[in-house]
């Protein structure tokens, strides 16, 4: 595996180095600048001085010369009439120059003429032609400055402007380093909340409170993520549903053929049982009905199913409901209340009505174990556009947490529970147009769950108008 520098690194190079060269490279340039144009002013000073001399027609006495050089700072060359080195303010200079110009036609009429000469020290020579009629003896004065002076103030430039441009560095450097942080920083976590997003954990979230791009990516990356997990969620319980109805199936006629032969013999025995008998025994039709409707609710999982729309009186659904469940709950210690509007007749399928609030109440019921008050009623909601079949208990409640997973997920409080009876009902009110309602009982004090059924779209469902 071969290694690969962090992003942190690639960008701080990729920004550090264009940056450390453009700086190296403007600091040469700053000195070079700064030590031509030292040069040129020495170049300068030597030229006008050798004009002076050569222009004013001073006598060339050595005195005089000498004092020339102690105010220019510089030594003076006068050249013969061959151009060899005839008189000089520092033997040294004349030697070098003499050295110099060796072999070398002088340049006569070349006035202000320049050049350099680099021992002892280097220096800058300018040549200015002697008249003939001034001095017959010399052929022209040559002004040395040495560039010892201009070359120790350009190196002392190229120091002050080198720290100069090394705390500019600096600094550029530690505000890109803290923009390179600021940009990785944050990809770094993106990229570590997606790694945990593809290990499967779905419930992660990622907070950047920022207002740019960056933040606008964790927000969009937390939404997909609270989005997939929702689709998880429910894939899951469509699978789960699919396999427990596939199971059903399978089962569906051992279940029903005992059923059958059961109801049937109870039937018979109503017929034939004494009168005093016949109240219990049509218990046990109940009890055997109520097993019907579980069986049927099993085998509905994970099928879609059409409705069998007629009108329905929710009142005499309830009744029916109650009437089939009473020895149940009066064993259990459960006193039932039954509240009724004057709500119309719904237009739905009562067979898939009747299986929904036959699970409302029984989990209601499994809710207080210890005994309890249950309420069912009917009433109008949203000014009168809906139906509504409220079941509530005096149980413990649910929670916050657990009624959010309640509206999704198949989710069970019971020890062996699947959590499939609220999945029937809020498909059963999902079918109708409507949907399954989770709240706090204000009068009971535990659960309330409500079935809301739209009118207008049952009614137009129901008598077959557009």
């Amino acid at each position: 595996m071969s290694f690969r520098p962090s992003l942190y690194w690639r960008l701080t190079l990729a920004l550090l180095g264009p940056l450390l060269l453009a700086m190296g490279a403007a600091w040469a340039i700053g000195v070079g600048i700064v030590t031509q144009a030292l040069e040129q002013r020495v170049e300068r000073q030597s030229r006008n001085a050798a004009t002076v001399l050569a222009a004013w027609g001073l006598p060339y006495t050595p005195e005089l010369l000498r004092r020339l050089a102690s105010l220019q700072q510089a030594d003076f060359v006068l050249l013969d009439r061959e151009g060899r080195v005839a008189l000089s303010t520092s033997p040294g200079v004349g030697a070098v120059l003499d050295e110099f110009l060796a072999g070398r036609a002088a340049p006569r009429d070349d006035a202000g003429a320049s050049f350099r000469l680099p021992d002892p020290v280097p220096s800058v020579a300018v040549y200015q032609p002697i008249s003939a009629s001034h001095d017959p003896r010399y052929s022209a004065l040559v002004a040395v400055t040495s560039l010892a002076d201009a070359t120790a103030a350009a190196r002392r430039a190229a120091l002050w402007l080198g720290l100069a441009m090394l705390t500019a560095a600096s600094l550029l450097a530690a505000l890109l380093l803290s923009l390179v942080r600021n940009i990785t920083r944050p990809l770094s976590e993106l990229s570590a909340l997606a790694d945990r997003i593809a290990t499967g954990e779905r419930r992660q979230r990622l907070d950047l409170p920022r207002s740019d791009e960056i933040g606008a990516l964790a927000e969009s990356l937390n939404s997909m993520m609270a989005r997939l997990a929702e689709y998880e969620s429910r894939l899951a319980s469509r699978s789960r549903l699919a396999a427990l109805g596939d199971m059903s199936a399978r089962l569906a006629h051992e279940i029903r053929n005992p059923l059958t032969g059961i109801k049937l013999h109870l039937q018979l025995l109503a017929e034939r049982a004494p009168p005093r008998e016949v109240p219990r025994v049509q218990q046990l039709l109940g009890e055997v009905q109520r097993l019907e409707l579980l069986v049927s609710s099993t085998l509905m999982l994970g099928a879609e199913q059409p409705l069998a729309i007629a009108p329905v009186d929710l009142a005499e659904l309830v009744a029916d409901v109650l009437d089939l469940m009473q020895p149940s709950l009066e064993h259990r210690g459960i006193v039932v209340e039954r509240t009724h509007a004057d709500v119309p007749q719904v237009p739905a399928d009562r067979a898939r009505l009747r299986q929904a609030l036959l699970n409302l109440i029984v989990n209601a019921a499994d809710a207080m174990p210890r005994g309890g008050r249950l309420r069912v009623s009917t009433e109008l909601g949203d000014a009168a556009r809906r139906a509504l079949i409220a079941v509530e208990d005096s149980g413990p409640g649910v929670s916050e947490e657990l009624r959010a997973r309640l509206q999704t997920d198949s989710v069970s409080t019971k020890p062996f529970g699947l959590g499939l009876g609220l999945v029937v009902c809020r498909d059963v009110a999902a079918a109708h147009g409507g949907e399954l309602g989770i709240e706090r009982s204000v009068a009971l004090g535990g659960a309330r769950f409500v079935v809301a059924l739209p009118l207008q779209a049952v009614a137009a469902a129901a008598t077959g108008n557009p």
